[in-house]
């Protein structure tokens, strides 16, 4: 959580700039310029400084979330960068800030852009070693750095913050759509900033000068669109494919031998899926990789470094730089860097591997729930028959009460806390195993496997694993002891109604460290507010387990050590 940034004392200069690249082909003739930043070290001989490029993350200022600018501060990332022997360019990705053009959404036009700046510079600042070329990003431009690099040979390092490894199952994992998440980043593309409220320098982005005239193009716009109204998911898919680093096309030029990516990610990630960012890194070959996973959400952990100050994702990104760019520094042994919850202050554990890090699936057998009483999580027994079946209504469940906000009160050790035993057991199914007698420790994937038959030809459910206050506890009026660990949503699509289906359902992976006394609580309802599930035309879903397809779940836990 705390620790002091690597020395940095180069006197650094700052010059923005507007670096020229392809047009939008729906606006020929029509100009695009990138707004952009060169940091620079002071006093630069020809090619003396290893050259890293900053994609802008998805905030209306652009480039200058790398970067404090006022008269009397200069500070940020790029300028900590370029005051330890780095020329840093920063810019806006196309649609972006004080940017050009229309957004591409990190597409094929963007993946150019980013070549077009490295060519820039090239050309431009003769300070930089072009031989010694890094990308490094925040979410959008995390995600921009990664294909950028598959695409340019010139780039030797990459550090992406907050990435996403597959588009699509940030948008639509298993097959349910994240709408929150998704209507978070489409206002996010539609909103420029206003006018600042000091002086600063370089000056800031102005308000939108065409308000109500969409940043999309043509493409994206329709895509959005399609997304908000739940059609062609085929469309989707293929446009996801081509902005996600893990499809053969950018994973075969990723695990070059003379490549180096640092990849993080977060426990309760509610806008890039970290599963396949973890995916992603086990599907690198190479050996110049590393992991971080944090407690938290998207960005959080990283937003004080992009400010200049101390980060877990900023430091390494240095160190990294240095490493493969410098020769500075010795690789790690140990590159799977994961933080525990709930304890952000906790010192972060070490692994050679993922599968180091992950412990052995232990199966939990659901036994019959009914509208009074919770189902048997049983490690020891046998599935069992049974049937149940709850109303399609709201429950006080859910994944997180903020998108991406709670995340920081959790980097503060400021778990939301729910109230399990009073959620309605006529609207959801739930099942608890009895308190543990040490502390356990659940490290991996967790995985639902229910039988489910939809009253129509869709249904979802949403899947939630809580760590829950030992009962009988006599708990205060209004208090709230209890804290989700993972969850998941699945939705069953175009099925004869009234047939069952047996589902296996992928949980958010986790690490998370259960104290004795306490127990697990599954609970599976069919609403959650940051999902659009498909149940709008059924009233009731029933939920099942045969001797042939017994339910269980599977929990990757063992006894902390």
């Amino acid at each position: 959580m705390f620790g002091t940034i690597p020395t940095a004392d180069i006197p650094v200069s700052f010059h923005p700039v507007k670096i020229g690249v392809a047009e939008d082909p729906e606006f020929p003739g029509r100009a695009v310029e990138l707004d952009a930043c060169v940091a620079l070290p002071e006093n630069a001989q020809p090619a003396e400084y290893p050259l890293i490029v900053l994609p802008a993350p998805l905030a209306p200022i652009g480039w200058r979330a790398y970067a404090v600018f006022h008269p009397l501060l200069k500070k940020g990332f790029m300028a900590n960068l370029a005051a330890k022997g780095y020329v840093v360019v920063a810019y806006s990705e196309r649609g972006l800030a004080q940017s050009d053009g229309k957004i591409d959404v990190a597409g094929p036009r963007d993946q150019a852009d980013g070549t077009a700046v490295i060519d820039w510079v090239a050309e431009h600042i003769q300070a930089a070693d072009m031989s010694r070329v890094g990308m490094a990003g925040a979410s959008y431009g995390a995600g921009q750095s990664l294909l950028i690099a598959a695409k340019d040979k010139r780039v030797k390092a990459v550090v992406a913050m907050s990435a996403w490894g597959d588009l699509f199952t940030s948008l639509y994992e298993n097959e349910t759509r994240h709408i929150k998440a998704f209507h978070a980043l489409r206002d996010l593309f539609q909103t420029w900033p206003g006018p600042p409220s000091l002086p600063t320098f370089p000056p800031q982005p102005q308000p939108d000068p065409m308000p109500g005239v969409s940043r999309l193009n043509p493409e994206t716009e329709q895509v959005f669109q399609n997304i908000v109204d739940n059609v062609e998911i085929k469309q989707l898919r293929a446009y996801a494919d081509k902005r996600s680093p893990i499809q053969p096309e950018f994973l075969d030029e990723l695990n070059r031998p003379d490549l180096a990516i640092l990849l993080c990610t977060y426990w309760h990630e509610t806008i890039f899926s970290n599963n396949a960012v973890v995916a992603l890194f086990n599907s690198l070959t190479g050996d110049a990789k590393k992991l971080i996973v944090q407690v938290g959400d998207h960005g959080n952990a990283e937003g004080t470094g992009l400010a200049g100050e101390y980060s877990r994702p900023t430091v390494a990104a240095m160190n990294w730089f240095d490493l493969y760019l410098r020769d500075e520094g010795s690789p790690e042994t140990e590159p799977v860097v994961v933080e525990t919850m709930p304890y952000p202050y906790a010192d972060a554990r070490r692994y050679r591997t993922w599968a180091d890090f992950t412990h052995a699936p232990v199966r939990f057998h659901l036994h019959q729930p009914s509208p009074d009483s919770d189902g048997g999580l049983d490690s020891q027994g046998t599935g069992t028959s049974w049937s149940h079946t709850i109303q399609i209504e709201e429950t006080s469940a859910e994944i997180a009460d903020t998108l991406v906000q709670r995340g920081i009160s959790e980097r503060l050790a400021q778990f939301y806390r729910y109230s399990t035993r009073n959620i309605s057991r006529k609207n959801a199914a739930i099942w608890s195993c009895p308190p543990f007698g040490e502390d356990q420790r659940i490290s991996g994937e967790v995985r639902l496997r229910l039988t489910v038959t939809p009253q129509t030809e869709h249904a979802t459910i949403v899947a939630y694993l809580f760590d829950v206050t030992a009962e009988p506890f006599t708990i205060p009026p209004g208090k709230n002891f209890d804290r989700i660990i993972t969850s998941a949503a699945y939705t069953v699509l175009d099925r004869e109604p009234g047939v069952p289906v047996t589902i296996e359902v992928p949980f958010q992976l986790t690490n998370y460290l259960i104290r004795a006394g306490r127990f697990l609580r599954l609970v599976v309802d069919t609403k959650d507010k940051f999902l659009a599930d498909a149940n709008a035309d059924s009233t009731t879903l029933t939920v099942s387990s045969t001797e042939e397809e017994p339910a269980y779940i599977t929990i990757p836990i063992a006894a902390n050590t």
